[in-house]
């Protein structure tokens, strides 16, 4: 090559080029940047292995597209706990499904500074671990790690296992029900009539507390007082939801009157009988008014043989009518019931077009039991049951929902009068309400009498898969050395070979 030969390239020739190539890397990032802020707001989601989180359901959706202010959902969880992932892979759902979720995760046990923060904003005490926390500007929800999933307990029980295994993770029924819970609901108020030997909203007691049905109650944002009818007390004005859980005293004529007079008024009334009310002769005075409202509650009560368990005076109920309140229960869905009444609509001929409108909601097995002979035990004071052979046996109602419009003449302050009436009260203490779908069915009951149409729509848990791997110590130490050496080496055995032709 000649030394005085020209360049290849003028300066000016270079710094061109050299432009050129700035201003295509500027635009090539340009474009990432804007493809990048465009995917950040317009994207699509989409599953490809089998144990991802589902699809959100069409009510969580619409839930999530109402919501247009920030919503802060506090993860206050042991980042080890085995619910952990679930939650957290869940709730990142919902915050890709609407920005207004802003999630903070708080390890109690790695954070402990945080964790006091928390703990003293919400006033959560020692036992309020492995919770989540939904807050809209002070209107708080929460839900706790034991409401998480269902569990398996047969083995344990049957001795073959020492293991209790979760089969259902509950999460997004729990978070869209908090969600609705601090953003849509309109507060409630829900009455519970006491004086009659009614179950006690604040008592735990085993078998008859209602403490677990009053937390249903505040999940769904409805709060509650107890209430006297007795003297010249009324059914106070701000009364949504009367609820009378398994009186077994008679009420006074002046109370029965009171709450029919709350009815015409459109009031609420969830009304849950009891067997032991049929130890007096007369009843509680309320199965004569219900009559008025086209319900007929009998003295019999009912046993289901083929449908028991562990006690002949128990009842799976599966049977189910196509109604709001149990549309949204699972097709195999049951509710347990102890020693129910009978409880169906009167059959009348022609009906008025303002009556109301009766509808069964659930039934026994084909072969129940309708039985009447109810004898008190002198030295016990309590009712025995005697089943007999003329008894009749069929399939029998057990619960009834009631729908009436405003009546002519007559101020409705409260709307339509809605009326649920169950043969039991048991189903929903606090031994019974998690069993089977007595919880469902008590929510969306709640749900129906308050005319919240938007919560009647089921959100089935989902099935945990479980997946093991079964090796001797011997298997475990190969595939250790294998994970160990044998990769890395095999990797750089690779690398040697390469470098070794090279050098040739």
């Amino acid at each position: 090559m000649r030394r005085d030969a020209p360049p290849s390239f003028s300066r000016l020739r270079r710094w061109s080029i050299s432009l050129n190539v700035a201003l295509s890397t500027l635009a090539v990032l340009a474009i990432i940047i804007m493809v990048n802020y465009l995917a950040s707001r317009h994207f699509t989601r989409f599953a490809i292995a089998g144990r991802a989180q589902t699809e959100l359901s069409p009510i969580t959706k619409r839930t999530l597209e109402s919501i247009t202010n920030d919503v802060h959902v506090i993860v206050y969880f042991d980042k080890d706990e085995p619910l952990y992932d679930s939650v957290w892979s869940l709730l990142k759902e919902y915050k890709f499904a609407n920005q207004h979720i802003v999630i903070e995760t708080v390890d109690y046990l790695r954070d402990p500074g945080a964790a006091a923060v928390i703990k003293k904003q919400y006033a959560l005490g020692q036992a309020n671990k492995n919770v989540i926390i939904f807050d809209n500007n002070g209107n708080k929800r929460t839900v706790n790690e034991a409401e998480l999933s269902e569990l398996d307990m047969k083995g344990m029980l049957s001795g073959q296992s020492r293991e209790v295994k979760r089969t259902h993770f509950k999460g997004e029924m729990l978070f869209t029900s908090a969600l609705q819970g601090v953003t849509m609901l309109k507060p409630g108020k829900a009455y519970f009539l006491q004086g009659d030997g009614e179950h006690r909203p604040d008592s735990e007691e085993p078998g008859v507390g209602y403490s677990a049905f009053v937390s249903l109650l505040k999940q769904n944002n409805v709060l509650f007082e107890t209430l006297s009818l007795s003297g010249t007390r009324d059914i106070p004005i701000d009364c949504n939801l009367l609820i009378i859980a398994g009186p077994t005293q008679p009420l006074l004529n002046e109370e029965v009157e009171k709450v029919q007079k709350f009815l015409k008024q459109g009031g609420r009334l969830l009304m849950l009988f009891r067997h032991a009310s049929l130890d007096r002769a007369s009843g509680t005075g309320l199965e004569k008014m219900l009559t008025a409202w086209g319900i007929a509650v009998s003295r019999s009560i009912v046993l289901d043989q083929e449908n028991s368990v562990n006690s002949a005076y128990t009842i799976q109920v599966s049977d189910f009518a196509d109604h709001p309140i149990t549309r949204p229960l699972q097709a195999d869905a049951r509710i347990l019931m102890f020693i129910p009444r009978a409880i169906d609509k009167i059959q009348a001929g022609t009906s008025p077009a303002d009556a109301p409108q009766v509808q069964a909601l659930a039934w026994s097995g084909h072969n129940g039991r309708f039985v009447t002979d109810i004898r008190t035990n002198p030295r016990t004071g309590l009712a025995e049951f005697n089943p007999q052979p003329t008894d009749l046996v069929g399939r029998v109602p057990l619960a009834v929902a009631a729908e009436k419009g405003a009546i002519r003449g007559v101020s409705a302050d409260r709307g339509a009068t809605r009326i649920v009436v169950c043969g039991d009260s048991l189903l929903f203490c606090d031994t019974n309400i998690e069993s089977l779908a007595n919880r469902d069915f008590a929510a969306y009951a709640i749900n129906w009498l308050l005319a919240r149409n938007e919560l009647l729509v089921g959100l089935a848990p989902h099935p945990i898969k479980e997946y093991k791997l079964s090796m001797t110590e011997s298997q475990r130490t190969r595939v250790s050395w294998l994970l160990l050496a044998g990769m890395p080496g095999f990797v750089l055995f690779l690398g040697s070979l390469v470098w070794f032709r090279r050098r040739k």
